[in-house]
């Protein structure tokens, strides 16, 4: 609860209101772990790519992802991998490496005044909170250890990257 209000209190109201989809930073409270949204480079905008990421972890390991659309009938999709190569100027990385590195798949929803809601694009104000569905129990397995750090699946808006 401690490290929640210190981050509501450190990103005030006119950094949540200025800060584009493309620099937010989200944590997640209990775990600590940060989610940094930045902007894609050209290579990593495959298929309908609307958002890049890096997750870090609090061991210091950082996990790379992306937020998709699906044809625009569906909610976004994001995806994060664990010790896999990126994407380069070179190519994509080949799906059958990525499957084998994928540490989380799930829905990614924006919340703001208790509504979910799709997310913004990169040049779009940032919600306050995301929820990425099942992302605590995909990692607990994936990446972690095991249950010892409890991950939930909400994060909430604490700084935007300059």
């Amino acid at each position: 609860m401690i490290r929640r209000a210190a981050a509501v209190l450190a990103l005030s109201g006119s950094t949540a209101a200025a800060c584009p989809m493309s620099l937010a930073i989200y944590t997640e409270p209990e775990s600590g772990f940060e989610l940094r949204f930045r902007v894609a480079q050209p290579w990593e905008q495959i298929g309908m790519v609307d958002h890049a990421m890096d997750l870090a972890l609090m061991d210091g390991r950082v996990l790379w992802g992306q937020i998709a659309q699906n044809m625009g009938v569906s909610r976004q999709e994001g995806t994060l991998y664990a010790d896999c190569p990126r994407h380069s100027p070179e190519g994509p990385t080949p799906e059958a490496v990525l499957a084998g590195c994928l540490a989380w798949q799930g829905v990614v929803y924006g919340l703001e005044n208790g509504r979910i809601g799709p997310l913004p694009f990169a040049d779009g104000k940032a919600p306050p909170s995301l929820i990425l569905s099942d992302l605590g129990r995909q990692l607990r397995y994936s990446v972690m250890a095991g249950p010892e750090v409890e991950i939930w699946d909400q994060l909430d808006l604490t700084a935007c990257a300059e």
